[in-house]
């Protein structure tokens, strides 16, 4: 009985000594929220009471059956993050030996592990402590397997804790992540926004993008023209390992179609990859404007060789897209200036060209003058004018340069003063045009010709003596009652500036009391309306008619009303040029 009761004692102190033991762990665990600090306990704890040298922590993955070794003690830290797969209806330390066959069961005892006890929570296996064979090569008894039980029950609240807590970190850290990239973006926006020079946005970006992902290659293309990929900078590359146009236009095609930023490894074309691996382009980052593709920006390989992650290229992309906005903000800025800086330059040249343009008709008794010019555009090339040759000779001239703006309106001016240069010439009508002729073929391209029509009144003779150098023939009306006739000036030659030396017939015309000369150029004859019709000269004789007792001036405007009306909402597509002249009185 002694012996007996000596025997009970000893257990007894023994289960003591292993709660006292549990105790002390559990205070261990509980009191570190740190998953190696928890793992190295579960691994030295037992090792070191049952004299162990190898051992290994398997967690699960979140794959079914599958776990993962976390922590070892006296195996090659090449096994950690070894993914093994094992049963999971493991629910009692056992040996290895005893389990029937599994995947990861052989890799276990081939690293000479041979106890395998389940970490359980809600009676699933959430890990395993895996364990070698003792020193003494003695059998695990019964005491020791509810041991370790027990010891792997109280570890897995503190696993899960510290799971729960390191995911809880990582959340954090991705959302601090998530503000840095804000912050970054507010503060490279407010600096984008100080700017219009498309270089200093694109400059402030890459340095941006150099700093956050700690790269030395960074380059922005625009794409405004997909066949025309214009660098607007480039760090990091030579200038020759950027200009192909041809991996740029498959590029574009494969960013428009993921709309988002691509690792080079996403890219699914082997020539692109082959050209961008080439050059150390691992991010490719769509720049969008307005949800049209406007452009790119080209990332090398981090400092630290470390992977673009998924928030990154987020941040990448929302960075890209606000500068892409400053770029095309910038753009338009730098076009409403130079538009801006156009217009007053186009307001001069209307200013000086209204100058070479006769303000008022001549007063000369016995003749009605009246005249009017409105440009298609600020500037244009129809001209008109009034020259006093002498006392008694004026010369009245129209023309029309071929298209329309600046050009004409430069034409224009040199047509006017090639005109006054020869009018007071003595050569005759003919020769004077001829002699202009040469002028302008010698100081225009072979596409720019001119219209021209140049007549030379005599007031006292009363007599009209014109040259029709291809223009729109002026009709002369009939002052007489007794005809309804129209007379058309069509005597001359070829327009002005086509060819060299060309040969021009001049015409002498009497005038009579009442007569009306009316000049005028396309503008007037083609305007068109809604319907794509011309107003013709049909109309123009039949307004004239209409209103052949009113004054040069009402009749003027009376034929520039009705273009109008005919035209109606469709857009003037021409300068409108209309002068006309009446001899009223052969006695004055």
């Amino acid at each position: 009985m002694e012996n007996t009761s000596e025997s009970s004692d000893t257990t007894f102190e023994k289960r003591l000594v292993e709660l006292q033991s549990l105790f002390e762990l559990s205070k261990t665990l509980n009191s570190s929220l740190n998953l190696k600090t928890i793992l190295d306990t579960l691994l030295f704890t037992p090792m070191g009471r049952m004299m162990i040298t190898q051992g290994a922590i398997l967690l699960k993955n979140g794959q079914e059956n599958q776990f993962t070794i976390a922590a070892v003690k006296g195996l090659a830290n090449q096994n950690i993050h070894k993914e093994i797969s094992l049963p999971q209806q493991v629910h009692t330390p056992c040996l290895i030996e005893e389990i029937s066959h599994f995947d990861g069961l052989a890799y276990l005892q081939g690293i000479g592990l041979k106890l395998l006890c389940p970490i359980l929570s809600n009676n699933k296996a959430i890990g395993y402590i895996v364990l070698g064979g003792k020193i003494t090569r003695q059998v695990f008894s019964e005491d020791e397997l509810e041991y370790l039980a027990s010891f792997a029950n109280l570890a897995a609240p503190s696993i899960e804790n510290s799971k729960y807590i390191r995911e809880l970190q990582g959340l954090n850290n991705e959302l601090d992540r998530k503000v840095q990239h804000l912050k970054t973006i507010f503060e490279i926006g407010k600096e984008l926004n100080t700017t219009f020079e498309q270089e200093k946005i694109a400059s402030i970006l890459v340095f941006a993008i150099m700093g956050e992902m700690m790269t030395q290659r960074v380059a922005v293309v625009e794409c405004n023209k997909p066949d025309q990929p214009v660098f607007v900078i480039a760090k990091g590359f030579k200038e020759h390992e950027s200009n192909s146009t041809q991996i740029f236009q498959k590029t574009f095609r494969v960013l428009k179609k993921k709309q988002r930023a691509l690792r080079l490894n996403e890219i699914e074309t082997k020539t692109i990859i082959k050209y961008y691996d080439k050059i150390g382009v691992r991010v490719i980052v769509p720049m969008f404007r307005q949800d049209v593709l406007a452009g790119c920006i080209l990332i090398g390989e981090r400092l630290n060789k470390a992977d673009y992650r998924d928030d990154e290229l987020e941040f990448l992309s929302t960075l890209g897209n606000a500068a892409m906005i400053s770029l095309e903000n910038a753009r338009l800025f730098k076009e409403t200036l130079e538009k801006q800086r156009l217009e007053e330059e186009l307001a001069i040249a209307r200013e000086i060209q209204r100058k070479l343009l006769p303000a008022y008709p001549p007063i000369i008794p016995g003749y009605e003058f009246a005249g009017m010019n409105h440009s298609h555009s600020q500037v244009g090339g129809d001209y008109f004018d009034y020259i006093q040759i002498d006392e008694q000779k004026w010369a009245v001239t129209i023309a029309d340069v071929s298209g329309k703006g600046v050009p004409a309106a430069l034409l224009m001016a040199n047509i006017q003063a090639s005109l006054h240069a020869m009018i007071h010439t003595e050569w005759c009508l003919a020769d004077k045009v001829a002699r202009i002729n040469n002028i302008i073929h010698a100081n225009t391209n072979m596409d720019k010709f001119i219209t021209f029509f140049i007549a030379i009144i005599d007031t006292q003779k009363h007599e009209l003596t014109y040259v029709n150098a291809g223009h729109n023939p002026p009709m002369l009306f009939s002052g007489a009652k007794q005809t309804d006739k129209v007379r058309l000036l069509e005597t001359g030659g070829l327009i002005l500036g086509m060819l060299k030396n060309v040969p021009y017939q001049q015409e002498t015309i009497a005038l009579h009391r009442g007569d009306l000369l009316l000049l005028f150029t396309d503008g007037v004859s083609e305007a068109m309306n809604e319907k794509d019709e011309e107003f013709e000269e049909f109309r123009i004789e039949a307004t004239i008619r209409e209103h052949m007792q009113e004054s040069a001036a009402d009749i003027m405007h009376c034929l520039e009303k009705a273009v109008r009306k005919f035209t109606g909402t469709a857009p003037q597509s021409d300068d409108i040029t209309i002068l006309t002249m009446r001899f009223k009185d052969s006695d004055a």
